[in-house]
């Protein structure tokens, strides 16, 4: 069904209420992303001055990018993690650099924009020496390695970078439990409206690791059946509530995975069962659905639907895209209805709203998600990184349908076809709108048209250079820059 611009702005900027009490002003979610902005693990004046530019754009909610909750398992050097209660001084530090964040997240208008904000532990996915000994291993639901590809070669990467992870113990997953509980303390008392748990494009991340019947086989009360797989998450739902009741008002989101595509992963069937649970444990506001994994992650190159037709489209069970779901759109759909199947008042806590985040980028498409009741939210990710304005046009009725959509456009990284790992593509574009973020971070329009080379070049390489204060490091940042401006054909 087509809908006039004003059916899709009334659509997209109607206010929601979040079941814990928290208001959103739109339907329009700024995603979490890495921004990598951080240094010594605290949140830095370009985190401010990015996030000043977000609070302008009109957003209904603002997700943080990930903070990790342990700083022994980073996943990179510019991580910003949430500090140690242990120490006192540096956790004030750190604190008044988190409130600084927060305040600015809220920005100058009349009312604070709704700010959340995103806690993550990396898991297997943190490489060696990110925050620990280089032979210290990872933690993990289950010693399962990494590999980015999965071939001989992929194994040797896997076992080179990230290493065999170690299975957590008691005292480690009770460690987990306490980590994000005191992230979420943090969040609550640096002004934040809340905190989502990342538990999506997991086989690396170790919540969807402990949700995933391939990265988890244990066979303790933490594995052997889908809902034994949940207990760590709930338990970290259930830490969180305790000192944070729902009746606070302080949401508490949590970011699912909606189809994994590796071989014995989770089906739509058990994701379905963990949104049903979700909402009969109660304390969950939202439930973010997106998808893909390191592993196998077809969610996170460029191409995408434009608008639902073009979703639906791609659903058909073809090879090349039955795994997509376009872009979850179907499971999205299912597990809003399954949320609306309960009756008022069964369960302990209001059902949670559903997020869809992916592959939408016109008005017409995220309006009738809408519409046709397959979301509640619209998350928009890498479209943010191209216009941090964005909302302000798609709000704006005098817009057409034509006009009223996000940036088009392709990151340009080619010559890598021939490295056999299925992250590097993905890995390639998620580096080139980290430059775009790096790029309003120093007060900077993104230039979203820019080749990959040319950003590594202008955005990384060339600061480098200004910076360079030794002679070492000059003439290694020069090697680089060369070699970068010869494989990419910068000059």
């Amino acid at each position: 069904m087509a809908y006039s611009a004003q059916e899709q702005v009334h659509a997209l900027s109607e206010p929601l209420t979040l079941p814990c009490g928290l208001e959103l002003p739109n339907r329009l979610t700024k995603a979490a992303m890495e921004e990598m902005l951080g240094r010594q693990g605290i949140p830095t004046p370009a985190d401010y001055k990015l996030y000043e530019e977000w609070a302008r754009g009109g957003w209904g909610l603002l997700l943080t990018g990930n903070v990790q909750v342990s700083s022994r398992h980073l996943g990179t050097p510019l991580d910003i993690v949430v500090p140690d209660r242990k120490k006192p001084q540096a956790y004030e530090k750190a604190l008044d650099a988190f409130t600084e964040w927060a305040e600015t997240c809220h920005g100058e208008g009349p009312k604070p924009v709704p700010t959340i904000m995103q806690l993550c532990h990396t898991g297997r996915q943190s490489m060696r020496g990110s925050g620990r000994g280089v032979l210290e291993p990872s933690l993990a639901p289950s010693a399962i390695l990494l590999k980015p590809a999965d071939s001989i070669l992929g194994w040797a990467a896997g076992s080179v970078l990230f290493g065999q992870p170690k299975a957590m113990d008691d005292k480690e997953l009770d460690e987990v439990v306490d980590q994000f509980l005191q992230g979420a303390l943090l969040a609550k008392k640096a002004g934040f409206d809340g905190v989502q748990l990342h538990c999506s494009h997991g086989p690396t991340y170790a919540f969807l690791n402990s949700l995933r019947r391939q990265t988890n086989v244990r066979t303790d009360a933490y594995g052997g059946s889908n809902l034994k797989r949940t207990k760590l998450l709930f338990r970290i739902i259930e830490a969180i509530r305790a000192e944070i009741p729902f009746s606070t008002g302080f949401a508490l989101g949590i970011k699912l995975n909606s189809s994994d595509y590796v071989k014995g992963g989770l089906t739509e069937e058990d994701a379905l069962d963990h949104v049903r649970w979700i909402a009969e444990h109660g304390g969950v506001d939202f439930i973010e659905i997106s998808g893909g994994t390191y592993e196998n992650p077809a969610m996170l190159g460029d191409k995408a639907p434009d608008t639902m037709a073009d979703a639906r489209s791609q659903s058909k069970p073809k090879k090349s895209t039955s795994n997509r779901e376009a872009f979850f759109l179907s499971f999205a759909r299912k597990a809003r209805e399954l949320l609306l199947t309960f009756p008022k008042g069964s369960l302990p806590t209001p059902a949670p709203i559903v997020l869809l985040t992916g592959g939408l980028r016109t008005r017409e498409g995220m309006a009738e998600a809408v519409l046709s009741n397959s979301t509640d939210l619209v998350g928009l990710g890498r479209p943010a990184c191209a216009d941090p304005l964005l909302p302000l046009k798609l709000l704006d009725s005098r817009l057409t349908t034509q006009e009223a959509r996000a940036p088009s456009y392709g990151s340009k990284h080619t010559g890598f076809g021939w490295i056999p790992f299925q992250m590097m593509g993905p890995g390639i574009s998620t580096l080139f709108h980290t430059m775009l973020l790096q790029q309003m971070a120093d007060g900077n329009s993104p230039d979203y048209r820019m080749s990959f080379g040319k950003g590594v070049w202008t955005v990384w390489l060339l600061p480098v250079l200004r910076r360079a204060r030794s002679k070492i490091m000059l003439v290694l940042a020069t090697l680089v820059a060369l070699v970068y401006a010869f494989a990419f054909k910068t000059f």
